[in-house]
Parts: structure tokens; sequence; C-alpha cells
């Protein structure tokens, strides 16, 4: 993983500081580890960027707040799609999220299902699915393109990869600093008790959750997370 100022993320993502930060005062900013902020201020990773092209990517379908939510509290699954991109450039892997059942009321789905994977693994996961009401993609490959073609106009360089998936024997030679990078966020969150609150909250929602095949697909992080 590496590290970016705070201009270079803003840059890349084509965002502007006022924007920016206009988003982080209303709550609507995810990054990695399930935190809205890094772990010292000012300083990013490139997966921030992945987590928050992913928010702006959802946004038009389900709103920021739900989108936010998604990002926040599904980590393990959108990042296992940027790993599976990455190890696998020839092969384009997307995050999809699903509605089932309809509240009339709330003219929306009762559950949102989140999953990630080929689009022949994501249509096989909504095949059967009682109810359901539709599904969308974000294709997390061209993401990743799109942010490494902003960084190179900008003579940022993100030739690294952004993440591993799981099962790469890579992926546990970063496990370290991965650990240590989430809790140094989760402490700096904690300080924050209005942004810990929210994080809480989000964790909290009761129709959000992740589609069968995708729940055992998690990264070994659960230290002291937000519970």
């Amino acid at each position: 993983m590496q590290s970016l100022t705070r201009d270079q993320f803003l840059e890349v993502l084509g965002l502007t500081g006022g924007a920016f930060d206009q988003l982080q005062h209303a709550g609507h900013v995810a990054l990695a580890f399930e935190t809205p902020m890094p772990a010292t201020p000012g300083r990013y990773l490139d997966l921030d960027l992945g987590a928050m092209a992913i928010n702006l990517a959802l946004t038009p379908s389900l709103g920021r707040e739900t989108s936010t939510a998604i990002v926040a509290a599904y980590f393990d699954q959108w990042a296992s799609a940027v790993g599976h991109a990455e190890a696998d450039p020839n092969q384009d892997f997307f995050m999809a999220v699903g509605g089932v059942g309809w509240d009339a009321a709330k003219k929306s789905p009762k559950l949102l299902l989140v999953t990630h994977g080929t689009l022949d693994q994501i249509t096989e996961d909504f095949r059967a699915m009682k109810d359901l009401v539709g599904f969308f993609t974000v294709n997390i490959s061209d993401i990743i393109r799109r942010l490494r073609a902003r960084a190179k106009t900008a003579g940022i360089d993100l030739s690294r990869p952004f993440f591993f998936p799981p099962d790469d024997p890579r992926f546990h030679q970063i496990l370290t600093q991965v650990k240590r990078e989430r809790a140094a966020r989760i402490a700096r969150l904690r300080r924050d008790k209005k942004k810990f609150a929210t994080a809480k909250a989000r964790d909290r929602r009761n129709d959000i959750t992740a589609l069968p095949r995708v729940k055992n697909v998690s990264y070994p992080l659960k230290m002291e997370g937000v519970e």
C-alpha cells in the first residue's frame, strides 16, 4: 500500500478540498479498514482512493448515506474485489448490490444484499433469489484503471497493487502493516465521539447484509473494531 498526501488524494479523486470537507462534515466519507478518517491527518492510502471512488460510484443508485454505510461496513467485500482485480487484470471484477422485497411506504427495498466477483458469479448469486427487486454492479477493475490514469496525468505513481486477495501469499506479507494501520485509525476514531457514534450506528444497520457466498470471504482484521 502506498501513502498519499491530502493534495494527491484529492487530485486523483477529482475532488476539491471544499467538496471533500463537506462530505466529511455530513458523514459521507468511508475509507479503508471501516473508518472515516486516516490514522494520521493528511495522510491517505491508495486503498482509500478505492473506498471513496466506490462510494461515489454507488451514490447515484443508493444515495450518499446508504453508499457510505456499505463501503464502511463491508470493507472485506470491496477490498476482496480490489485484490482480485489487481491479481487478474485480464478479468473484470465487480461489486454488486441487490434489493429484496419492497417497502411501499418507503418506496425502497426492504433488504440490500452485497456481493462481489465476476459478472457470472454475481448473476448466479441473484439468479434464484426470492422476491428480488433487481441489482446493479460497479466495475471495480474499471475504477482502478481510472484512478491510475488520473494519477499518471498528475505525475503520481500508483503502479503498485492497491491490495491483494485473501488467498494471495503476498497478502500475508502486508498483514502486519494492515493491522497496525487499522488499529491506529480506530484509536483516532474513538477520540472523536461524534464520528465514532456515527460509525457504530452504520455498523448496526439491519437492512444491509452480505450474500451467503461472500460472507466467508473476509480478511483477518477483526481486532478491537467498531463494535
